[in-house]
């Protein structure tokens, strides 16, 4: 996870690293502020806020361990969000 001491967040949705210096929807849950790439994005975690929210399990953990990985090896053109 990157910190907001970096300049950067990430989206809860799909996971992409956001530069806060940037314009880009923010949507307020609970009395904390979270950020998106993009309206979709923001659109999807406003309709069910704590699929988004709650812990991973060991196998969603594992799956994007293997998505970063592929990410890495194979490039990607970016989140289907966009």
């Amino acid at each position: 996870m990157v910190t907001a001491q970096q300049g950067r967040v990430q989206d809860p949705v799909c996971s992409m690293e956001i530069n806060l210096k940037s314009a880009h929807p923010v949507y307020a849950y609970k009395g904390r502020i979270y950020h998106f790439c993009a309206e979709n994005c923001k659109t999807a975690f406003a309709k069910n806020p704590e699929k988004y929210l709650k812990p991973k399990g060991f196998f969603s953990r594992f799956l994007d361990r293997m998505a970063k990985s592929n990410k890495k090896a194979f490039g990607c053109k970016g989140p289907s969000c966009h």
